[in-house]
């Protein structure tokens, strides 16, 4: 392989690894502030299954990130020069994806655990926009070790 694809591969790697670390701390968050408000046995989260569930959510993770915010780092990097729109955009879908995973995992049963529970979406958001937003910077710092 060209050494161009090489530092293209290794950029991409390195963004994958970082991209599963930060999206499974930010669920793992989610999980220590809110799940555990949650206190019936309906609810499988880390009371019951303990680190399995984080596992599972990792390996979700991994299957997410080709057709997540892989494609969204390479569609920045064509078109957008300013490194600081790049992080502003990755944080903001970052915050839209922890509205989706707070639903995926707390919106059943037309918002039982919610409204139950006093479960609250904004948690979820700053915990993924926080993810997002150091994803950028790792895009970032990558991007100059790299130079690509």
């Amino acid at each position: 392989m060209s050494e161009p694809t090489m530092k293209f591969l290794k950029h991409n790697i390195l963004l994958w690894i970082a991209f599963c670390f930060l999206f499974t701390l930010a669920i793992f968050g989610l999980e220590l502030i809110e799940g555990n408000k949650i206190t019936t046995t309906e609810y499988y989260g880390l009371r019951n299954l303990a680190f399995v569930i984080i596992f599972i959510e990792f390996i979700s993770i991994i299957i997410i990130y080709p057709v997540s915010f892989f494609l969204l780092t390479l569609l920045l990097n064509w078109l957008v020069r300013s490194n600081i729109i790049k992080i502003i955009v990755y944080t903001l879908i970052g915050g839209a994806s922890g509205v989706w995973i707070f639903q995926l995992l707390y919106g059943d049963f037309d918002n039982y655990y919610v409204n139950g529970y006093g479960l609250n979406v904004s948690t979820s958001i700053i915990l993924f926009c926080v993810a997002a937003f150091l994803y950028g910077g790792v895009d970032f710092i990558l991007r100059k070790i790299t130079k690509e």
